[in-house]
């Protein structure tokens, strides 16, 4: 059964200073996710679904999001669920946040055109991010050099042989003000716990 939603209930999810939140939560953030093809679906849901879960006890919006592929049209995760997207790399829509979802056969691809995306958005202001194997594509952008950064421990050894030059670590996720990057799996479910708390 579902809890009431009780005044109570609302001051374990948030602070006393209910007018210092509400000036906080002010702004819209926007999530842009930028699917390549045969990405993790649980990775890419673990990322979504707390930033619903947040608009959802909040009563408010404090999240939207827009999803984007190579081509903009539907896009395959390796379980064969096909999503709907709003619009290609090449015209991926501004947003506060990028978060580059990957996931098998990384190498195969074609990313050309998202590195462009990320480029721009990057010079833009958004904050750049990436899960399960995304981090590839950070570094190949030139964005992680000197940078910690996070990725799905089978490709641990791969890439420190292609990049030797970022401070790959152990843990689950990493994150500064202009990039982060999470395992894959739930990981992204943390690392997107603790962007949502840093707000």
């Amino acid at each position: 059964t579902r809890r009431p939603r009780s005044a109570g209930w609302r001051s374990t999810w948030w602070p006393a200073d209910r007018a210092a939140l509400d000036q906080a939560m002010n702004r819209v953030q926007h999530f842009v996710f930028a699917l390549v093809d045969e990405f993790t679906h649980l990775a890419f849901s673990c990322a979504i679904e707390p930033l619903r879960i947040a608009n959802l006890v909040s009563q408010q919006e404090l999240y939207r999001w827009s999803l984007a592929s190579a081509d903009g049209h539907g896009v395959t995760a390796s379980n064969k669920i096909t999503c709907h997207v709003d619009a290609s790399f090449s015209e991926m829509p501004t947003g506060d946040r990028v978060v580059v979802v990957t996931g098998l056969n990384l190498r195969r691809k074609q990313l050309g055109p998202l590195i462009a995306a990320l480029r721009r958005e990057r010079r833009r202001g958004a904050q750049i991010g990436a899960i399960c194997s995304g981090a590839f594509v950070l570094a190949r952008a030139g964005f992680l050099d000197g940078r910690k950064a996070a990725i799905h421990w089978e490709y641990h050894d791969g890439f420190r042989e292609e990049f030797p030059n970022v401070a790959l670590v152990g843990s689950v996720f990493t994150t500064d003000e202009q990039f982060f990057t999470a395992y894959g799996g739930t990981a992204a479910a943390d690392l997107m716990l603790h962007l949502i708390e840093r707000d």
